[in-house]
């Protein structure tokens, strides 16, 4: 089940790429600005549920184990800052949702149109393609693992950096035979009205926190 939403999760949408990833920004920004106010990571979380068809709720889902972490390691100092750095957390992954909302393509065509250096688009164009399929070999490797406890998790986690070792160099082998030369591939299109809403949105929320992080500073 938690692999199942981890696969589902990373699976590309239909948003327009500039768009997702500047409200990706905005959003996380709003998180940070805010001081991890419960408020603003719950609006970002909501924002993330509605706009990327709840790819969010599948990647909370699935990393819920580090979020039961980072609620156990906040107790430590208090039940509040618990609380708040746990949905922070949440609020973060729903941030990175909006990214996978749209296309790897339209994602690099928004960092060329950002100027973003073409040799840094390729490689993050490359993590981005790549985080769906370690997700999808974490989940094939889960079903055919044998065993209970520890020992199966120790089994997996070998099977899983063998299995990634093996992708990374297919993957070196076939950019060498197409002499690969950091040339990013990449789409532009016109934003659509729901990627614009939901750029708007993620400005708001940004600009709602500047006054109280500007009022702390001083």
């Amino acid at each position: 089940m938690i692999l199942d939403n981890l696969v589902r999760g990373f699976r590309e949408g239909d948003l327009e790429g500039r768009c997702s990833l500047l409200s990706a920004i905005l959003l996380s920004l709003a998180i940070h600005t805010s001081g991890f106010s419960p408020l603003y990571s719950l609006s970002t979380i909501a924002v993330s549920t509605y706009f990327s068809s709840g790819r969010n709720l599948r990647l909370i889902v699935a990393l819920s184990p580090f979020l039961l972490l980072v609620l156990i390691s906040g107790a430590f100092f208090s039940f509040e800052y618990s609380l708040s750095s746990a949905l922070a957390f949440a609020g973060v992954i729903s941030a990175g949702a909006v990214v996978y909302s749209s296309s790897t393509s339209e994602v690099g065509g928004a960092m060329i149109f950002l100027r973003v250096p073409e040799r840094f688009v390729v490689v993050v164009q490359m993590a981005v393609a790549t985080l769906p399929l370690l997700a999808s070999d974490l989940k094939n490797v889960w079903l055919v693992t044998e065993g209970k406890g520890i020992g199966r998790y120790a089994r997996v986690m070998r099977a899983l950096i063998s299995t990634a070792v093996l992708r990374a160099l297919n993957m070196s082998e076939a950019l060498y035979s197409k002499s690969f030369s950091y040339r990013a591939v990449f789409t532009v299109r016109r934003p659509d009205g729901k990627s614009l809403v939901m750029l708007g949105i993620s400005l708001l929320l940004f600009l709602s926190t500047l006054p109280r992080a500007l009022f702390s500073l001083l």
